[in-house]
C-alpha cells in the first residue's frame, strides 16, 4: 500500500521515454507539461537512456511512454518494487500489430512483446484516448485513464475567399498510402472529373499512385510533429480527408486526424467508423461516410457545393482546438478525474540498480538490433563480439 506524504508538496511526475514520437508527445508529454506550467504538478520528463537514479528516487509517479526493451524493463521493475505509481502510455494495440504496420518488425518480436505485456502488468493504470484499448487492457485492478489529445498550435481562423479552388487533402504518413488506395480512388477521380479546376488536390506525407492523374500537389512528410503540424496549418486546405480502414487494429487508434485538421481549421470528413464515432458532438464539426467509392464521393460532393456550410464548420473547429482540445485544458481534465494518481507518497528507496552497467547492456543490445533490422555491414565477428558482450552484461545484472 502507497502511503501519501504529508508534507504538502506536489506530486512529482515523471515522463520516461526513448524518442519523442507523436504518441509521447500527444498522450502524456504535452498534458504533463501544461499540470507544471499550470502548478498543479512538478514535472520531469526524460529519455531512458539519460535516466539518474536521482530521476527514480524524485518520482511519485512514472509515465511510461510506449517502452518496450529489455532495459526499460529493469527500470520499470526497480520503480514497481519500490511502490511507485506505474502508468503505461498506449495509444495503439501494441500486442497486437497487423504484419503490414511498418513497426511491426520490432515491436512483433516475442522478446519485445513480452517486455510491453510484463510492464502493462507492473503498471497501476493505463493512460489512453482508445476507449477500446482501456476495456481491453485496464484489467486486474489498472486503472482506465482516457485522455483527450490536444490540437498542437492551433491556426487562427482565416476565411477563405469566395470563388477560390476547393482545396481537398490528406495528411499522414506513408503508412497511409494504402489506405488511399483502396477506399478513395474512384471518390476522388470521380470528384476531379465533375469540378474540373474548381478543386485544387494536395497529399502531405503518402502519396497515392493516382496522385498524377489528380493533378495533385505532394508534399513530403516532416519527421518533426512540431514541423509537421505547423506545415499543414500553412497549407490552409478546405477539405481534409480521414478514411480508416474497418479492422479492430485501426478501431483502437485515437480521431487524431481530427485534433490536426481542427487545429488547422480545415473540415474534414470521416470513415464512419472507430475511432471517429467517438468525436464529440462529431456531427456539427464533420461529415461522414460509410468506406464505399459512392458514399465518399457524395460527401465530397456535398462539402464541395456547401461553401457557406463549409466555412462555418471551419470557425467551429478552429474555436473547439482553441478551447476544448489545449493541453490545458485536458491536463486538467485528467489531473481532475484521477486525482489518486496525482498524490504524492512516501515510497521506499529504490533498491541496487547498476545505472552504468544497465546503460551498457543496452548500448550493446540496440547496436545488435540495428544490425539485424537494417542490415547493417558490420562484419560477422563484430556481431558476435557485441552479442557476446551483451549477454556477459546481462549475466553481471
Amino acid at each position: 500500500m502507497i502511503q501519501t506524504a504529508q508534507n504538502g508538496r506536489k506530486c512529482h511526475a515523471l515522463l520516461i521515454y526513448r524518442r519523442m514520437i507523436p504518441s509521447v508527445r500527444l498522450c502524456g508529454y504535452s498534458q504533463l507539461r501544461a499540470l507544471d506550467a499550470l502548478g498543479r504538478i512538478e514535472y520531469r520528463a526524460v529519455r531512458d537512456r539519460r535516466l539518474r537514479r536521482s530521476d527514480l528516487e524524485w518520482a511519485d509517479v512514472a509515465f511510461l511512454g510506449r517502452l518496450d526493451n529489455w532495459y526499460e524493463r529493469r527500470i520499470v521493475t526497480a520503480l514497481h518494487a519500490s511502490g511507485r505509481r506505474l502508468v503505461y502510455i498506449m495509444d495503439d494495440d501494441l500486442l497486437n500489430l497487423p504484419p503490414q504496420i511498418s513497426s511491426a518488425a520490432y515491436l512483433g518480436q516475442p522478446a519485445i512483446q513480452d517486455n510491453i505485456r510484463a510492464m502493462v502488468e507492473m503498471s497501476d493504470a493505463i493512460l489512453s484516448p482508445s476507449p477500446i484499448l482501456l476495456e481491453k487492457y485496464a484489467e486486474d485492478g489498472r486503472l482506465p485513464m482516457r485522455t483527450e489529445e490536444p490540437a498542437l498550435e492551433p491556426a487562427r481562423f482565416r476565411p477563405h475567399a469566395a470563388g477560390r479552388p476547393v482545396k481537398i487533402g490528406f495528411a499522414g504518413s506513408v503508412d497511409r498510402t494504402s489506405d488511399l488506395e483502396k477506399l478513395l480512388r474512384e471518390a476522388l477521380l470521380g470528384v476531379r472529373r465533375r469540378y474540373g479546376d474548381r478543386v485544387a488536390f494536395e497529399f502531405f506525407g503518402a502519396t497515392p499512385d493516382f496522385a498524377e492523374e489528380l493533378g495533385a500537389t505532394c508534399v513530403p512528410y516532416l519527421e518533426s510533429y512540431i514541423d509537421y503540424r505547423r506545415q499543414l496549418n500553412a497549407l490552409e486546405w478546405d477539405i481534409g480527408l480521414a478514411p480508416m480502414p474497418d479492422t479492430p487494429f485501426h478501431a483502437c487508434k485515437h480521431y487524431n486526424k481530427f485534433c490536426e485538421y481542427a487545429a488547422a481549421g480545415v473540415a474534414g470528413i470521416y470513415s464512419d467508423l472507430p475511432p471517429y464515432t467517438f468525436i464529440p458532438q462529431r456531427e456539427i464539426y464533420g461529415r461522414f461516410c460509410k468506406n464505399e467509392a459512392g458514399a465518399w464521393y457524395d460527401a465530397l460532393c456535398a462539402e464541395i457545393d456547401d461553401d457557406a456550410g463549409r466555412e462555418a464548420r471551419r470557425r467551429r473547429l478552429s474555436v473547439f482546438a482553441a478551447t476544448e482540445l489545449s493541453p490545458e485544458t485536458i491536463g486538467l481534465a485528467l489531473f481532475e478525474a484521477h486525482p489518486e494518481i496525482f498524490v504524492p507518497c512516501a515510497c521506499a528507496r529504490i533498491q541496487a540498480l547498476p545505472m552504468p552497467l544497465l546503460k551498457t547492456g543496452n548500448a550493446l543490445n540496440q547496436a545488435v538490433e540495428k544490425s539485424r533490422r537494417y542490415g547493417l555491414r558490420l562484419p560477422g565477428v563484430v556481431i558476435q563480439k557485441l552479442s557476446a558482450a551483451m549477454r556477459a552484461t546481462r549475466e553481471k545484472l
